[in-house]
C-alpha cells in the first residue's frame, strides 16, 4: 500500500503548512489534501512528483516509506546539490540552548557569538537552532515538548508568498517570540497573539526566520 497519504500529512505538519497552504503550493484544493490524508484518494503521479521535488525527497521514499521527522530534515535540499558540490559534513548552526534563552536579545547583532550545533541539514542556506522551553513566547498552536530543538531558516525574498499560516521566529533588541505568519494582500505579519504582532518589511528581514523543522529528543 502506498504511504503517500501518511507522508503528505507528516510533511505538512513538520513544515508548518495548513491544508489550504499546502494545497495552494501544488494547485490543488483543500479537499484534495484532506482526502489524501484520510486515505480516501491518492494524488496523480505528476502531483506526487511535484511534492517530491519541492521537498527534495526521493520519489520512492515518498511513495513507499513512512517518513520520520528526522528523515524529512535529512532529505531537505537533496536536489540542490546538482548545482554544487555535495556537502559531506553536518551543517554547523548557531544554537541557542535553554540556559541562554534569556540572553537572546544580546545576540541580535552577532549570531556568530552563539554556541554551535552540528546537524544533518545539507543546505547552503543560513539556519538558527533553538532549544525549546516554556519560557519562549510562542503562538498557542505551536506544539512542542521541553528540550525539543527547533530549526529556523533565513527568509528568502522569492518565497515570501509561501509564508501564510507558517510558523516563524522573530527577534530584535526589543522582542523575541515564535509566531505564525499572516499574509494580507501585500502585507506580512508574524502574529504571537491577539495583542502582539510584528509587520514584516524588507529592511527588517534579518529579524524574521521561517520555521524549518523540529528535532524531538527521546526521553
Amino acid at each position: 500500500m502506498s504511504q503517500i497519504g501518511h507522508n503528505i500529512k507528516k510533511l505538512r505538519k513538520v513544515k508548518g503548512f495548513s491544508q489550504q497552504a499546502f494545497a495552494e503550493l501544488f494547485e490543488l484544493s483543500r479537499g484534495n489534501i484532506s482526502s489524501y490524508e484520510e486515505l480516501r484518494a491518492e494524488p496523480k503521479i505528476d502531483v506526487v512528483t511535484k511534492i517530491a521535488n519541492y521537498f527534495s525527497i526521493p520519489l520512492d521514499h515518498l511513495l513507499n516509506n513512512q517518513l520520520s521527522v528526522n528523515e524529512i530534515l535529512n532529505f531537505n535540499d537533496h536536489f540542490e546539490t546538482k548545482e554544487q558540490e555535495i556537502i559531506s559534513d553536518f551543517k554547523t548552526i548557531p544554537f541557542i540552548d535553554r540556559n541562554h534563552i534569556s540572553q537572546i536579545l544580546d545576540f541580535h547583532d552577532s549570531l556568530e557569538s552563539l554556541a554551535k550545533i552540528q546537524f544533518p541539514i545539507y543546505s547552503p542556506k543560513d539556519f538558527l537552532a533553538l532549544e525549546l522551553d516554556e519560557s519562549v513566547n510562542h503562538h498557542s498552536d505551536f506544539q512542542f515538548r521541553e528540550t525539543d530543538i527547533a530549526f529556523f531558516k533565513k527568509l528568502e525574498v522569492d518565497l515570501l508568498h509561501t509564508l501564510d499560516n507558517q510558523y516563524g521566529l522573530f527577534f530584535s533588541k526589543a522582542s523575541f517570540f515564535i509566531g505564525q505568519f499572516r499574509v494580507k494582500e501585500k502585507q506580512i505579519f508574524l502574529v504571537l497573539n491577539d495583542w502582539h504582532e510584528e509587520e514584516f518589511s524588507i529592511d527588517d528581514i534579518d529579524n524574521f526566520w521561517k520555521y524549518y523543522g523540529k528535532f524531538e529528543k527521546s526521553v
